[in-house]
């Protein structure tokens, strides 16, 4: 079996032949089905093996099979998470087999016809889900939080030009790291991260009328650091600009209202900034299409308004 390699992700991704390395990954592991189908989104070759089992297979020269591997075994949350089943290596390739996860993909149209109460309610579920989240024992999790945060900032506009911000952003970051940086707490307890909490990696249920989150996945991103770090997609890829919801998600994450302040924002606007992806040019179109044209400061208020 000849798969693709990665030279060209681009390229590479959408090629037929996955199919015949994930047929081939079942008859390894036995797993008889009767559907397969490639999921199309993600960084990952995913593919579905009926409603039961995931196969996700990882690019070469990362090291996210074993990130993923170690944050599924010690991931505890309200939710449900996927069940490592096998792993193992296709010409080069690792891959990851675990269970699926039942429920639905909440995409970002539905989110905004659903009325407020039932927004906050599924806000507040995912609040109280990440709290317990990072009460998880984070000792295996091998990831320097400070280097991490020194290396984001020495590369921050660096990353953001690259991303083609508009040249105001780009003027005002230098001053911005110098005047906030020291916002960012040194001496805290580090907690583990999922690292990227948005409806893409959720599934959900309705039950009662009512919808319940049934399943956070997608741990390859996870890390351990300042708790903070992992509000960012909830609020900038689920509610960005909706500050009242920001808020309500806060309070329900166990913040008093004089904790929802200045600082704050602060805080979240530099890990923003310093997301592993981070893409201001992007956030600023999902916000609305002049908000490429606003400086760091409008920027930072369009994103954190609340």
């Amino acid at each position: 079996m000849k798969l693709p390699v990665f030279e060209d992700f681009e390229r590479d991704f959408k090629s037929e032949s996955w199919f015949d390395g994930a047929k081939s990954i079942c008859e390894k592991h036995k797993l008889s089905f009767n559907q397969l189908s490639r999921a199309e989104q993600g960084d990952c070759v995913v593919f579905l093996i009926d409603d039961k089992f995931v196969i996700k297979i990882y690019p070469p020269d990362f090291n996210l099979l074993e990130r993923e591997k170690t944050a599924l075994e010690i991931a505890r949350t309200n939710f449900k998470t996927p069940e490592v089943t096998d792993f193992g290596e296709l010409e080069g390739y690792k891959y990851l087999i675990t269970t699926q996860i039942e429920g639905e993909l909440m995409t970002r149209e539905n989110w905004l016809k659903l009325e407020k109460r039932e927004q906050i309610s599924i806000l507040t579920q995912l609040a109280e889900g990440l709290k317990e989240l990072h009460r998880s024992d984070a000792s295996k999790i091998d990831f320097d939080w400070e280097k991490f945060i020194a290396h984001q900032a020495d590369t921050c506009f660096e990353r953001q030009k690259t991303c083609q911000v508009n040249e105001k952003v780009l003027a005002q970051i230098p001053e911005y790291l110098e005047e906030n940086l020291k916002l960012l707490p040194t001496d805290f307890s580090e907690v583990f991260l999922h690292g990227d909490v948005h409806f893409g990696n959720l599934r959900l249920l309705k039950s009662g009328g009512k919808w319940q989150i049934s399943g956070l996945f997608d741990f390859a991103d996870s890390l351990k650091g300042f708790h903070e770090y992992d509000f960012l997609a909830v609020c900038v890829l689920i509610i960005q600009g909706q500050g009242e919801l920001q808020r309500e998600f806060f309070r329900a994450y166990g913040y008093a209202d004089s904790e929802i302040n200045e600082e704050l924002r602060k805080r979240q606007m530099l890990l923003t900034m310093f997301y592993e992806y981070s893409d201001l040019r992007r956030y600023a179109m999902r916000l609305r299409q002049k908000a490429v044209d606003y400086s760091l400061l409008e920027l930072e208020r369009a994103i954190w308004n609340f």
